[in-house]
């Protein structure tokens, strides 16, 4: 089971942004749905590695978050709250945000349970995609946001009221096509470390 905790960066010099982070988190497909669990903290507990992919991407909206990654058994029956889930994915998570803190140029960190380098190799690939994520910029999110709901770059463009030429510029500057292409790698390899981690 993957855990994952996000910690707001700043917070005592910044405005308190959980309510707009749980706001976005709310569309994950969650287990146990991201709730704050300690002033400026969240944590969700996710069944599938495309739920982990998703907020991942969710959250690096923002530069104002640290972001970790717990892969590992989860105590069942599950509770109500994540705030009262216990087992090692829980505090991986834990651990990945303290050391997700302390990194760069992305604050992003794995903590896999697994024993060999897999983990290191999933972070590392986690952390690139992570890079290109933080360097989008609000135009080209909501120029994503509309190619992905809508039927084709046409409509897309329609919607936005923009040119179809100025929508493929936009992907190709964000480099959306790549981190497509990516993704499903990564989901697989998540979900690997997720059926060897102890």
């Amino acid at each position: 089971m993957f855990a994952v905790t996000i910690d707001q960066r700043g917070s005592q010099t910044h405005s308190d942004q959980v309510p707009g982070l749980l706001r976005l988190l709310a569309e994950v497909d969650a287990c146990l749905p991201f709730e704050r669990t300690a002033g400026d903290e969240v944590q969700g507990l996710l069944c599938d590695a495309d739920a982990v992919i998703d907020a991942i991407e969710r959250t690096m909206r923002s530069p104002d978050w640290s972001i970790g990654v717990g892969i590992g058994p989860v105590e069942l029956p599950l509770p109500t709250s994540v705030r009262a889930a216990r087992g090692p994915a829980l505090v991986r998570a834990r651990e990945a945000v303290e050391d997700a803190k302390k990194s760069t140029p992305v604050k992003l960190a794995l903590h896999a349970g697994v024993p060999d380098a897999r983990g290191s190799e999933i972070e590392a690939l986690m952390r690139v995609v992570g890079v290109v994520l933080q360097r989008r910029k609000p135009a080209q999110w909501r120029v994503i946001d509309a190619v992905r709901q809508a039927a084709d770059r046409a409509a897309a463009a329609a919607a936005l009221g923009i040119t179809v030429q100025a929508v493929s510029k936009s992907l190709l500057t964000s480099s959306e096509d790549v981190v497509l292409d990516v993704y499903p790698l990564l989901a697989r390899l998540l979900s690997e470390a997720d059926e060897r981690s102890e």
